[in-house]
């Protein structure tokens, strides 16, 4: 007989320092949406200087599959009567990185979120086009810890 022991998954989160004086704190994740098309969920804090830090949430899916509407909040279900609208980083569809990302500011909303169950994105996609990507808890504990850290500044 052969057991096989699987050790819980860690949280991945990365701490870069940016000469002269940006520190970055990061974690990447790969997750599908409700049609199984997979996005990138990038959600960070920079911490520039002695500056108030920021912390986004960066969306990137497969380049000519999905366009961004901007700029159009993120819509968060935290459960079936509380949703919260997440500001656009991007004031115009000129201004974002590519027509594939979309990059919204959390600092407004931290003090609304829930991290004990999942949260579902509603992704303001360009041609009626839409996206959904349930997030589950312990990648929301894995953004939790981010904002958390380094919170002295």
């Amino acid at each position: 007989m052969f057991l096989l022991f699987i050790q819980p998954a860690s949280a991945v989160i990365r701490e870069s320092k940016i000469p002269p004086d940006i520190l970055l704190y990061k974690s990447i994740q790969t997750w599908r949406d409700q049609s199984k098309n997979p996005w990138q969920l990038i959600f960070y804090k920079e911490i520039r200087g002695d500056n108030q830090p920021t912390i986004n949430l960066r969306l990137v899916g497969f380049p000519d599959l999905f366009e961004f509407k901007h700029p159009q909040p993120l819509i968060i279900k935290l459960n079936d009567n509380f949703t919260v609208k997440v500001p656009d980083i991007f004031a115009s569809d000129k201004e974002a990185f590519s027509p594939n990302t979309g990059q919204y500011d959390f600092k407004p909303i931290l003090e609304s979120l829930e991290t004990n169950s999942f949260w579902l994105l509603e992704l303001p996609l360009k041609d009626g086009e839409s996206s959904t990507i349930k997030v589950p808890y312990f990648i929301l504990e894995e953004w939790k810890e981010i904002i958390l850290m380094d919170n002295e500044q």
